[in-house]
Formats: structure tokens, C-alpha cells, sequence
């Protein structure tokens, strides 16, 4: 069974907007719910928001300042936002006021005329989505700690969503108006607003004292700069195939519906992997996981220019449950066995922030390299590029695998 299983203790407060069904659900449905619906809106924006762009007459080169724009404001407003939540100690209400500030930036793209316009409305909807998915990993880490909860059960309903949002929103849009991209979306972040409303009120003890400077704290801590090298590196080492791998798969000869297959096969395997979590990190532990991420994403990015059989490319797909989804499951663990709760949601915001900083980066290098299309190697010679960025998430592991047996991020002196 994947549903979190029910906690024997107290569920936590939940508005009274939703009396009757907040008092059946415990607070690993809750959360699991949250992480559908988010991830529902990455589902139909990731694929075909830059078509809407396209649709109300924006340039490729638009589109890119555009887009590139937004992820370097959500560098700044992640961090920013989880320092406020870590002094406040209110996860629950920041989603509620984010999931509600982002659904109405988000309406006011039905208005903007012109590049400048959409520009605009484009900056607010990023900087006020941006603190959500690292502030519902923080808040479902905290329920996985008090209640009893598989972190990764919760987390694969995300994984799911994604993969139903895509693949429904594409048989939906076919044959219909561009247009439609729009209100797919919008109402993917009506439903997440909704849900906010759900999620569980944990705060921290009345108690302890409130994390001076979490952000600063964390930043000096040498464990954590580790930490995010680790990561950042490991997860940079996708920007070649989320930038360029639809378009390889075109140039060999793939259909679309090959390509779907395989984009499918990679999510399926995350979400396996999700599945069994609980009993993989016990076996393995977080620095344990990213040592797996480090093998698997060598043997998927050595090989992976070189195949041009789709069952072989199928198999190798299986690889992103090691590659992205034991990383991403090792990072949730040592967040959660190396934090405390005070700085908890700055830590999960600096661990997405430095893994979009470096893989927004490696997304800028992909285009010229890709471009290159060296003699004798072809396009898919980007993804052993790639390796680079893999050695230095070993080296971060290293660093890590040194202290594994007492790994700590800024805690405070008694």
C-alpha cells in the first residue's frame, strides 16, 4: 500500500473551512494531497508553458530571458522567504498565503499585453511560487519525524502527479487552442491554494527559543557547504537531459510516443524508488544514497549518447531512480537527521536554491555544447559533458561520508 500509514497520535489543528474531511484524513494524507496538487502545476507548466509564451507572440530569445529571469528570482525569494518562516515558525500559514499570492500573480497573466508586461507578471508569480516546493518538503519532513510517516510515501504522490498532469494535459491539449495551457494551470493552482487549507499545523515548541541569523548559521557551517556541493553537483548533472534529451531522441529517430515512453519510464522508477524508501535509507543511510546517485549518474551518463535502441534506452532510464531520486531521498535524510527544526526550512530552501543556481548554469552551457555537434560524436556528446559535475557531487559525498556518523548542520550550543 503507498498511502502514508495512520499515526497513532494526535492529529494536528486544521481549519474549520474543512471540518468533515480534515477529521478523516491524518496528517501524511494531508501532506500527501499537498504534494499531489503542487506538483500537478509543475506537471502542466514545465512542458507547455512555453508554448502559451510562444502563443501570445514571444520570441525563442523572449523566452529564455523570460524563464531564465524567473529562476534566478527564485534563488533570491526561496531563501528569503524560508529565513521568515524559520524566525515565525509557521510553515502551514506561509503556504496558505504563498499557494493564495501565487494563484492571483498567476491570473494577472491573463491581462498582460507585451513582453515587458508579461516580464512583470512573471517576476511576482515566480518569487511568490517560489518558497512553496522547499517549505512543503521541509513541512512534510517535520510530520515524517512526529507522526511516523515514510517521508517517501508522501513524497511519491508528487512524483505521480507530475507524471498524470503531463501526460493528461497533453492528450487534452491536442487538437485545442493554446489558450487552454492557461486555464490548465490556473486551475492546478486553485487546487493547491485549496489544499494549503489542509495541510497540518506544526510548529515549533512554545518552549525554545527562536534561531538567530538561521541563514548565516547554516552558510558557515562547513558540513552543509559540503551538503550543498553534493547536491548541487549531483543534480546539475540532468541540465543536458532535461534541456536537450526530447530533441537527441528526435535527432536518432524516436516517435513521440517513444519519447513519452521513456520520459514515463524514468518517473516510474522514482517513484519506486519513493516507495520502498523507508527501507532503503535504513539500509543505506543519506551519504549511502548519494554515493548510489554518484554510480548510477557515471553509468546513465557514459551511456547515454551511445544507445539509439529504445529498449536498451528504456533500461537505462531506470537509472533515474538512482541518478535524481536517490540523491533528492539521501538529501531529505541527512536534512532531517542534521537539522533542527529552527532552521529547518532555510536549510530545505538553500538545498533548492543551490541546486537550481548550478543547474541553471549548466542549462546556459547546454545550448552551445549541443550545438557543437563534434565530429564523430554527434549530439549525445553532452551527456558524458556532465560527467564533470558528477565528480564534484562525489566530493561533496566524500566530504560528507568523513563525518557520517555524526552529521550535524548549525546546531546551536546549549
Amino acid at each position: 500500500m503507498l498511502l502514508p500509514q495512520l499515526s497513532s497520535r494526535p492529529h494536528v489543528s486544521v481549519p474549520a473551512v474543512f471540518p468533515l474531511l480534515a477529521f478523516t484524513m491524518n496528517p501524511g494524507l494531508r501532506v500527501s494531497l499537498y504534494f499531489a496538487a503542487i506538483f500537478s502545476v509543475s506537471g502542466v507548466h514545465l512542458p507547455f508553458w512555453a508554448v502559451w509564451l510562444e502563443s501570445r507572440g514571444l520570441s525563442p530569445w523572449q523566452i529564455s530571458i523570460m524563464l531564465s529571469t524567473a529562476i534566478w528570482l527564485r534563488l533570491l525569494a526561496g531563501p528569503l522567504a524560508a529565513h521568515l518562516v524559520d524566525k515565525s515558525g509557521e510553515r502551514r500559514r506561509a503556504l496558505i498565503l504563498l499557494g493564495w499570492a501565487s494563484l492571483i500573480c498567476f491570473a494577472a497573466f491573463q491581462i498582460a499585453d507585451g513582453f515587458m508586461a508579461l516580464m512583470f507578471v512573471g517576476a511576482l508569480f515566480a518569487m511568490a511560487w517560489a518558497p512553496m516546493p522547499p517549505l512543503t518538503e521541509n513541512l512534510s519532513m517535520l510530520v515524517a519525524n512526529r507522526h511516523g510517516v515514510q517521508y517517501g510515501r508522501m513524497r511519491l504522490w508528487g512524483s505521480m502527479s507530475f507524471l498524470a498532469a503531463a501526460y493528461l494535459a497533453g492528450l487534452f491539449l491536442k487538437g485545442r487552442s493554446d489558450d487552454w495551457i492557461f486555464w490548465l494551470i490556473l486551475g492546478c493552482l486553485i487546487s493547491t491554494a485549496l489544499a494549503g487549507h489542509l495541510l497540518p499545523d506544526l510548529r515549533l515548541p512554545l518552549d525554545r527559543p527562536r534561531a538567530s541569523a538561521p541563514l548565516l548559521r547554516l552558510l558557515r557551517d562547513g558540513n552543509f557547504r559540503a551538503f550543498l556541493t553534493a547536491n548541487a553537483g549531483l543534480q546539475a548533472s540532468h541540465a543536458a537531459f532535461y534541456t536537450f534529451g526530447t530533441l537527441h531522441w528526435r535527432s536518432i529517430g524516436l516517435s513521440d510516443a517513444q519519447i513519452g515512453f521513456l520520459w514515463a519510464i524514468g518517473v516510474l522508477a522514482e517513484v519506486l524508488l519513493f516507495a520502498a524508501g523507508q527501507r532503503v535509507v535504513q539500509v543505506l543511510g543519506g551519504v549511502g544514497l548519494m554515493w548510489v546517485a554518484v554510480g548510477g549518474g557515471v553509468l546513465r551518463w557514459s551511456l547515454h549518447g551511445l544507445l539509439t535502441d529504445p529498449t536498451a534506452l528504456a533500461l537505462l532510464q531506470l537509472l533515474h531512480a538512482a541518478s535524481f531520486a536517490a540523491a533528492h531521498l539521501g538529501a531529505m535524510r541527512l536534512l532531517a537527521e542534521g537539522c533542527e527544526p529552527s532552521v529547518s526550512a532555510t536549510a530545505q530552501t538553500l538545498y533548492g536554491a543551490g541546486n537550481g543556481a548550478v543547474l541553471a548554469l549548466a542549462t546556459l552551457l547546454m545550448g552551445p555544447l549541443y550545438a557543437a555537434n563534434l565530429p564523430g560524436l554527434g549530439p549525445g556528446w553532452i551527456y558524458p559533458a556532465m560527467l564533470p559535475l558528477m565528480l564534484i557531487g562525489g566530493v561533496g559525498a566524500w566530504l560528507l561520508w568523513r563525518q557520517r556518523h555524526a552529521i550535524h548542520f548549525a546546531r546551536e550550543e546549549a
